[in-house]
């Protein structure tokens, strides 16, 4: 599900949607023949793209994939984001993401793909396309080095070129607004928000895929969760998954509290000011 609000990025940038836009949701739909539901399909009527993040509805990111359609969702998850695509970090051995689905026409592979089924990025190539949204829209070479010194003495600056706009400034404060709102609302029932700052942030609980058989397993989740601050003017972005957690079902248990104390430290640490 964190791949909801790149969508929802992708469909306000575009204008296929806007925030006040509203759709039926009917808990679950049927895609060329596949069956698409929400976590518990549960209908919620009619409702805003607000409650896409804030309830996390997979028929909420599936419509805004349908008002843009195949072509203008393929170049901003393959050509802008650039999910697939080696990230170019100063780490050996990086691979790129399986998103092959999203070469065909089937408009089911685009559906799910909205929610983040069906396609698999590293967990680099995520944060590079999250950190568009905390960057202006700007999307950036992800990089931990700034120089190398080499053994004559002699330091070498590295340089990655300068950062691409793929969004709009206009989209990436909609969609802020609205993880913002998440964060100050429904997320781990309020208790990441900070009465002084401003946190945008999003969690995801994806089921597995089954390597015998296909499909997903039915007891097997990948937890995730990311967030930026300050919000408007965000100095930080925090990425944080694990791989079949225990003893909890949804992200929101298991990263809400870390996310939480990571957040806290980082601001006290490096003084940020607050901004609301």
């Amino acid at each position: 599900s964190i791949m909801k609000p790149l969508t929802m990025a992708a469909g306000i940038d575009s204008g296929a949607v806007k925030e006040s836009t509203t759709y039926n949701d009917t808990g679950c739909i049927t895609v060329d023949t596949k069956k698409i539901c929400n976590f518990h399909g549960e209908a919620r009527g009619v409702v805003p793209m607000q409650e896409v993040l804030s309830q996390s509805l997979n028929l909420g990111a599936s419509f805004v994939a349908t008002s843009m359609g195949p072509s203008v969702m393929r170049e901003y998850f393959l050509e802008l984001y650039k999910l697939g695509q080696e990230t170019g970090i100063d780490l050996p051995g990086e691979v790129h993401g399986l998103v092959e689905n999203l070469g065909g026409k089937q408009a089911v592979e685009f559906s799910t793909a909205s929610f983040g089924q069906g396609i698999a990025v590293t967990p680099i190539e995520m944060t590079r396309a999250l950190a568009v949204l905390a960057n202006g829209g700007k999307l950036v070479t992800p990089h931990l080095a700034r120089a190398i010194k080499e053994e004559s003495g002699i330091t070498r600056e590295l340089g990655w070129g300068e950062p691409t706009q793929v969004l709009k400034q206009e989209t990436v404060t909609a969609v802020t607004r609205m993880l913002t709102n998440v964060v100050d609302g429904p997320l781990a029932n309020g208790t990441l928000k900070m009465e002084h700052w401003s946190i945008a942030a999003k969690t995801g609980t994806a089921q597995i895929a089954n390597p015998q058989g296909g499909g997903y397993y039915k007891d097997r989740y990948l937890h995730s969760f990311f967030g930026y601050f300050p919000s408007y003017d965000a100095k930080f972005l925090v990425f944080l998954f694990a791989v079949e957690p225990q003893g909890a079902p949804f992200a929101s248990q298991t990263w809400a509290p870390p996310f939480k104390s990571l957040t806290k430290f980082l601001i006290n640490y490096y003084n940020i000011p607050p901004d609301r």
